[in-house]
Parts: structure tokens; C-alpha cells; sequence
């Protein structure tokens, strides 16, 4: 109960805090850019508390609707009932007659306030995996070392040392990954196997027969193996490189996931779009496992994927997203004139059904067919 509890309560924290810096990003490019904003809010409605400044320049909090004496002009800041991020309400969104609106501003002004949400979650991507770097980074090792043997044991008896690389047995290579060395291993007990293993800059060849019985936490061979990855803390400048690195990763997988489905590379089973509900799976499974193993990486980790993936869905050219919009400025650009403003509104309106529609189809497939990372 607890561990739900927990877990549901970091993730409205992470999402409605990367939702929250998405918003800011358009807020701050706005005010910068001097379009009128009418509310920003911090959570979505129905609104709880809100402050602004009357027509005397006098700051008044309200609960609820603003009084009638609030200056029409001034920016509601808002705090909602529903604590899942925030949103920005500028002033003629979609009426080019407001005047110092969205809409009535040039080309460049609303071009940089639509992308600056997605650029904030591009950097909040950059700060978190930086900062995963200097407090520790997995470095995985595919090599299989040989960390302790155990006095006595088959392995020791052998000649096996801590610090040995195994390189095969019985002639088939071994890595962390195929885990080949324990299949092979279980499959010859009492039997003498062949190890070809590095010793410094030495390859040798070694028998050793893995015992039928053992004592508890030894196993047949009486081996304790490294680790398939270790943390590595980085300095700051070192990890604001990798940062970068990290976050032009993201979005290079992501962008190169349509053409590896296109030539086969991978099937199209292996790829799964997710909802709220299966990000949720995805966060507890983060959570529980920088727990077990009492480290930072696999939540920062977790954080720093969903920052950047956020970003690069709202540049989706899908209407109602920030991408929508932005080709809608960029059509403009090209014809010289903008489409209509009713007709763009009709278009977002329509957009933004078929997202939701989506959306409630994918969260219908997150709950009857949960994602299973365990």
C-alpha cells in the first residue's frame, strides 16, 4: 500500500514537473517577447487559488473566479486542483485581432514561443542527465571477470585467479550477455569443461570440473563473477558532455526507430506506444530499482528519456501540438499570407479529439495488457 502510495506520488511529481517546465519554457518566451499572457497555472482546473493585481496596481489572492475589480491586463497566477503540470493561457491564441496576442504577433515572436516548451524539456533532459553522470553512470562490461574464487574450490584447484577473463568454454565464446558460461556450466557437472581465459597479457587454457553439490552462494565452479556494469562518477565538465551526448542520443533513436521498422531491423512487435498508464509502469520500475540497488541512475534515467520524448512528441507537425502550430507559421511563411484563423482553430479542435481518442485507446491497451518489466 505504502509502495504505491510512494510510487504514485513520485510520478505525478516527475511528469507534472516536466509538464510544469514545459510550460514555463512557452511562459518565459512569451513575457521575453512581450505577448500578452492572460493565466499561468500551476496544476489544471478547476482553479483553487489565484493572485493578480487590481486596477488600483494593488495584488489580490482570490479562491476561484477573479473578482470583477482584477485589471483585465495583468497575468493570473494560479494554483488548480489537479497537480499534473501547468499551462499557459496567452491572450489571442488563435484571434489575430487581440491585440499584443499569440496569434497578432509576427512570424519569429510565435515561432519561438511554440518551441520554447519543447526546448525547455530538451534542456530539463540535459540537466538531469548531466547530473546523473556526476552522481554515477552504469558502464556496462560484456566481458566476464572473474572477481573471487573461493579456497578449495573446483576453480581454485584449477588455477583460477581474481582478475581472469573468460574468454570461452568448451570452445564458445562467453560474454554478460548471452550468459553462455553458466548455461555451459550447469550443463557439465561432473564433467570436466575447457576455459580459455586472459591472465594480464596472457591467454591460457584451463580444465576445470564443476562440482555436483556445493555449499550455499558458491555454485558449481566456486566463482564469484564481476559485476556486468559498475558506476562511474564523472567530473562536471566531463558530464555536461555526456549530457549533451545523451540527450542527441534520445533523439537519434528515437527519429531512427521509423526506419529500422521500415527495413525490418526490428519488428513491429517490438515497439510499443504508451499512455500515462504504461509510463506509470515504466516509473515504478525505475523507482524500485534505484532502490534495491541504493542509486540515483535508473530514476535520472528515467526522467531524462521522458524530458526529451515529451519534447520531441509536442514538435510532432500534429495539430494541437506545439509542432502543429508551428507548421501552421511555417505554411505562412511559405505562402506568404496565414490560413484563416477559424479554420486553423477547426483544425487544432479536430487534432485535439484525435489525440484524445488515441490516447484513451492506448491507455485502454496499458491496463488490459500491462507492460511487464519485471
Amino acid at each position: 500500500m505504502l509502495e504505491g502510495i510512494r510510487n504514485f506520488a513520485i510520478f505525478v511529481a516527475v511528469l507534472g514537473g516536466l509538464i510544469f517546465f514545459h510550460e514555463l519554457g512557452h511562459f518565459l518566451a512569451a513575457v521575453w517577447l512581450k505577448v500578452k499572457i492572460k493565466e499561468f497555472g500551476i496544476g489544471f482546473p478547476p482553479r483553487l487559488l489565484g493572485t493578480a493585481r487590481d486596477k488600483t496596481g494593488k495584488r489580490r489572492w482570490f479562491f476561484g473566479s477573479p473578482p470583477a475589480d482584477i485589471d483585465p491586463n495583468d497575468v493570473v497566477y494560479s494554483l488548480n486542483w489537479l497537480p499534473l503540470g501547468g499551462f499557459v493561457r496567452p491572450a489571442g491564441e488563435d484571434d489575430p485581432n487581440v491585440p499584443d496576442g499569440l496569434a497578432a504577433s509576427p512570424k519569429r515572436v510565435r515561432f519561438i514561443v511554440l518551441a520554447a516548451g519543447p526546448a525547455a524539456n530538451l534542456l530539463i533532459g540535459f540537466i538531469v542527465f548531466t547530473i546523473g553522470y556526476t552522481l554515477g553512470w552504469p558502464v556496462y562490461n560484456d566481458t566476464v571477470n572473474i572477481a573471487e574464487v573461493v579456497s578449495g574450490a573446483p576453480a581454485d584447484l584449477s588455477g583460477l585467479r581474481p582478475g581472469d577473463t573468460i574468454l570461452t568454454i568448451n570452445d564458445e565464446a562467453v560474454s554478460t550477455s548471452n550468459n553462455r558460461l553458466t548455461e555451459a556450466v550447469r550443463e557439465n557437472l561432473g564433467v570436466p569443461v575447457t576455459l580459455t581465459i586472459r591472465r594480464d597479457d596472457q591467454t591460457l587454457s584451463i580444465n576445470v570440473t564443476p562440482r555436483t553439490e556445493w555449499p550455499p552462494n558458491q555454485g558449481p565452479m566456486g566463482v564469484t563473477l564481476e559485476s556486468a556494469w559498475k558506476l562511474v562518477e564523472y567530473p562536471l565538465p566531463q558530464a555536461i558532455g555526456l549530457g549533451v551526448n545523451e540527450v542527441f542520443y534520445q533523439i537519434y533513436e528515437t527519429l531512427m526507430l521509423p526506419v529500422r521498422l521500415t527495413t525490418g531491423a526490428i519488428q513491429a512487435d517490438e515497439v510499443r506506444f504508451v499512455s500515462v498508464v504504461g509510463l506509470k509502469s515504466i516509473n515504478d520500475a525505475a523507482v524500485d530499482t534505484a532502490l534495491e540497488i541504493n542509486e540515483w541512475f535508473p530514476i535520472l534515467r528515467f526522467i531524462g528519456a521522458i524530458s526529451v520524448a515529451l519534447a520531441l512528441t509536442n514538435l510532432l507537425p500534429l495539430p494541437a501540438l506545439d509542432g502543429g502550430r508551428i507548421m501552421f507559421v511555417l505554411i505562412e511563411a511559405v505562402r506568404g499570407r496565414r490560413v484563416e484563423p477559424m479554420r486553423e482553430g477547426l483544425v487544432h479542435v479536430m487534432g485535439l479529439v484525435f489525440l484524445l481518442a488515441v490516447m484513451v485507446l492506448l491507455m485502454i491497451n496499458d491496463i488490459f495488457n500491462p507492460i511487464s518489466l519485471r
